[in-house]
């Protein structure tokens, strides 16, 4: 007999296909959010430093006691202990590193190889306005001493004294060129005046201005920017004239990406200050992470205070533009005249 407060109502319903989706729907919904708890808690594991396995190591190291192991504490059930994030403090609060999808480390690894592929064994190169000369070490490093033999030149614009007092780490990193790669550094060399040293006229297969910056501290944007294009304009004047010209040669320029550099313009001067010369080849992501042991330094110098480490101001994203020029139309280059057959 059924109970007097349950009498007209109608029995449970059974379970029908709405009430299964629905079941199915939480459960899917539960499974993604453990999945979201593990990879926060991987995320704060590798901020802070620590890796997968010394995490389950520690944890098998050190065991959390357990209720029975505190008498004076009353006996519980023990509850599994969720993963606390890290204390979101003005000191202790770092940025989580980003996971990158597939997609994203394809386009990573092509833009790499691009890089790379800049250059090859046998080319005789000239880098100007290196500030610690890291990246003409890394440059050497993956070309290798066989790689170097056609010529590594790497110039910086400061005299022996402001590179030593702006960059501690620039004496070993020229020693290891000289010694190791047979290369040569030099200072006191003016991007502008390149062809006025002889040892550098119709010489170079490629010639390399990374991150060209007057380091002037101009407060007027307008007259910053025109004295930078002044700038990039004499240098590919003098530039062309320090190219091989029986080979294709090429230039290139490195530059941030955004303003005031976009501003720049240097596709347009290199254009127009060697008209019928010089032509964009090919614009590819400077990619950092394709010259190992490269530091990007203000032309300023480092400072422990006011500089960062690790080329974090390169994060935004940088550009190589690269320009070409076509052999030049020598008596070395031209192909020999065909003799003339006369009349039989």
């Amino acid at each position: 007999m059924a109970h007097k407060a349950l009498r007209g109502r109608k029995g449970p319903a059974k379970p029908g296909v709405r009430s299964e989706l629905k079941r199915q729907k939480k459960k899917k919904n539960q499974r993604r959010a453990d999945q979201k708890r593990c990879r926060q808690k991987r995320q704060a594991e590798i901020a802070a430093g620590v890796t997968p396995q010394e995490a389950s190591s520690e944890a098998q190291a050190v065991p959390e006691p357990t209720n029975k192991e505190r008498p004076d504490q009353p006996e519980k059930a023990d509850k599994p202990q969720t993963p606390q994030p890290p204390a979101k403090g003005k000191q202790g609060k770092q940025p989580l590193p980003k996971l990158m999808t597939k997609a994203e480390a394809r386009q990573q690894a092509a833009d790499e190889r691009h890089n790379l592929g800049l250059y090859n064994e046998g080319d005789r190169i000239l880098l100007v306005g290196e500030g610690n000369f890291s990246f003409a070490l890394s440059l050497c490093r993956i070309l290798g001493p066989e790689g170097c033999a056609g010529g590594i030149f790497a110039t910086a614009f400061d005299s022996e004294q402001a590179v030593k007092r702006k960059y501690a780490d620039a004496a070993q990193n020229r020693k290891e060129i000289e010694e190791k790669f047979s290369g040569v550094t030099l200072v006191g060399v003016d991007a502008t005046r390149l062809h006025q040293i002889s040892e550098f006229r119709d010489s170079f297969t490629k010639i390399v201005f990374n991150f060209p910056h007057l380091g002037s501290g101009e407060k007027d944007v307008e007259k910053s920017i025109a004295d930078h294009q002044e700038l990039l304009s004499k240098f590919f004047i003098s530039a062309v004239q320090c190219l091989r010209p029986d080979c294709k040669t090429e230039i290139h320029v490195a530059l941030k990406t955004g303003q005031p550099y976009k501003s720049w313009k240097v596709v347009q001067i290199g254009r127009a200050a060697c008209p019928g010369e010089l032509q964009l080849l090919n614009v590819v992501p400077f990619m950092v992470s394709a010259w190992p042991g490269y530091e990007h330094r203000r032309t300023a110098g480092f400072d422990e205070q006011l500089s960062k480490r690790d080329s974090q101001e390169l994060e935004k994203g940088a550009k190589v533009y690269v320009f070409s020029r076509a052999a030049q139309d020598t008596e070395e280059t031209r192909p020999p005249k065909k003799k003339s057959r006369g009349r039989r």
